[in-house]
């Protein structure tokens, strides 16, 4: 059968479907305006809807360009991708359950869970009319009532998600926010209430919790930190002798540089001195001691005068006594060698003599003089030296303690400025999070509503005349087709019924049947219509053989009706 409906469908064509609605437009006007009755209830009885919009405007501020305090901010940030993420991020925080959750308690579930249409009144009469049961155990730890005002919470919550509706212009900074429900003033408080409440939650959004608390501990635990490496600092100076590492190195450098000067100018001196006194020594080395002032010749010699008187006497007894002796006697030669030495003796002071008077040497004495002043200008001269070259040496030995001690000194330098450079992060990083928190205080945020909720009291739904004008030609169609439904399942029962009565095992023919196929073929066709060759080509071929061949309306309603038995 379900072959047979597919092929009567296929036979159909415009024609054939035109004078089917003809034939049967009672039925078809009847259903149409069934279906636009319906329509017409159904859209009259459909509840008006009111919408009310308001403009939320995202700008530059501390939200989009700060960070949290306690993180380090990048060396380089997008701001068209920050602007544009924090744009879609406010659009998703406005249609969040968070927001919606805040506008119910703010509005009051009872104000938003009202029933303002005569559907939602019957509703909830019905509701209540309806006997439930009494105990209903609450999940968890709720009690009764909590559980039943919990679920009254969640139904208001999902009225205004389903009501609240967010949109965003492309690449623009600016937040649509509209509601629509079936009162103007729900609508309009829904809105308005979403855009105060978002303030707030936007700031919470950006608020660091407990930084505050934080970066007062870490103010005051660097400020300790900073002010004992600065007194360890000073100590350290002190204790060493130094104001400074580059004021003790330049004095030290000015001080050695001076002490090498006075070195090699006491070197000098020194050398000069020493060779003066040299050449002083030498020309006094040249130089008498004593000159003669005055000489007198002819004095008379007292000793010379009584040693010739001795000789003389010493000589006449030598000569009596040699007279008695031989030669070869040995007294005889030793008084011959007496007497000759005594004579010899008073030759030498036989001579003239002269009386000198001699003076200190004047030129010896300033050579003198000159010569111990060079000796005492070059003794000094080495010990000014020795002392530079000691004074040097302990200016060397500075030096290295000093090098020493500036590597101690750093140390403590850098210990310091890093306790002071994080106290003054952390003081910094402190005041960031006291401006934040009094602007946060005051819900000051980077969205700003630029136009309030809108109150507007002409409907803006259900779309009645349209509804009722798409209802016409709906219900035309559903008439057509149940027109069509109707002719093939007539068709279908007519053939089942003539196949029941036919012959096991091959096809007959009933008059009676041909009859009312006949019938339902003029209804199709309409009145006095000839059936051509070509429609009966375009139709299955039948294996009835015994009509005539100049009968096309016989061959047309046999192979409707005729069909073969089941073997």
């Amino acid at each position: 059968m379900d072959q047979y409906q597919a092929e009567s469908w296929a036979m159909l064509s415009i024609d054939d479907l035109i004078r089917l609605c003809s034939d049967r437009r009672r039925s078809v006007a009847a259903t149409m305006f069934a279906v636009v009755f319906a329509a017409a209830i159904i859209v009259l009885a459909w509840p008006n809807r009111y919408d009310s919009d308001g403009l939320m405007y995202v700008r530059l501020g501390r939200g989009a360009l700060s960070v949290d305090p306690t993180a380090q901010a990048t060396s380089s940030v997008s701001l068209q991708d920050s602007r544009a993420s924090e744009v879609a991020s406010v659009a998703e925080m406005l249609a969040s359950r968070e927001i919606a959750e805040r506008v119910v308690n703010a509005l009051g579930v009872e104000t938003v869970n009202q029933p303002r249409t005569w559907i939602s009144k019957y509703a909830k009469a019905l509701s209540k009319s309806i006997p439930r049961q009494s105990n209903v155990t609450a999940p968890g730890t709720l009690s009764a009532e909590e559980y039943k005002k919990q679920i009254a919470t969640e139904e208001a919550i999902k009225k205004v998600q389903t009501a609240l509706s967010v949109s965003v212009t492309k690449k623009g900074h600016t937040v649509a926010v509209s509601a629509e429900t079936p009162d103007p003033l729900l609508s309009q408080s829904i809105v308005q209430t979403v855009m105060d409440q978002y303030g707030s939650y936007h700031v919470e959004a950006h608020r660091a919790d407990g930084s505050l608390e934080f970066f007062k501990k870490q103010v005051e635990s660097s400020r300790a930190e900073a002010i004992k490496a600065r007194e360890e600092l000073q100590s350290a100076k002190s204790s060493l002798g130094w104001l400074g590492e580059e004021s003790a190195v330049a004095v030290l450098k000015e001080r050695m540089t001076q002490l090498k000067i006075a070195l090699d100018e006491a070197e000098s001196i020194f050398a000069e001195s020493e060779s003066h006194a040299a050449s002083l020594g030498k020309s006094l080395d040249s130089v008498a001691e004593w000159i003669p002032t005055e000489v007198t010749k002819g004095v008379a010699n007292n000793a010379g005068d009584s040693m010739r008187n001795t000789l003389y006497g010493l000589q006449l007894r030598g000569s009596e006594e040699l007279s008695k002796l031989s030669p070869n006697h040995p007294r005889y030669q030793m008084m011959k060698s007496s007497i000759d030495k005594s004579v010899s003796i008073a030759e030498t002071e036989n001579a003239e003599r002269e009386l000198s008077r001699e003076a200190v040497n004047p030129v010896r004495q300033s050579l003198q003089s000159d010569y111990e002043l060079a000796i005492a200008k070059a003794a000094g001269a080495k010990s000014r030296r020795d002392s530079l070259q000691k004074s040097l040496r302990q200016a060397q030995d500075d030096l290295v303690r000093l090098n020493n001690d500036a590597i101690m000194l750093s140390k403590l330098t850098w210990e310091a400025d890093i306790a002071e450079k994080n106290y003054l992060e952390h003081a910094k990083s402190l005041e960031e999070v006291r401006i934040a928190d009094a602007l946060d205080q005051s819900n000051l945020s980077d969205v700003s509503v630029i136009q309030q909720a809108s109150l507007k009291l002409k409907k803006v739904g259900p779309p009645r005349a349209l509804l009722l004008a798409g209802s016409i030609p709906f219900g035309l169609c559903l008439g057509i087709l149940q027109a069509l439904l109707r002719f093939t399942l007539s068709v279908s029962r007519e053939s089942h019924r003539q196949g029941m009565a036919g012959q096991p095992n091959e096809p007959r023919v009933n008059a009676e049947a041909i009859e009312r196929v006949d019938e339902a073929s003029r209804q199709v066709r309409g009145p006095h219509r000839p059936t051509t060759r070509g429609e009966t080509q375009r139709r299955p071929n039948t294996s009835i053989d015994s009509l005539s061949d100049d009968s096309d309306l016989l061959n047309e309603s046999a192979e409707l009706v005729v069909t073969s038995h089941p073997k």
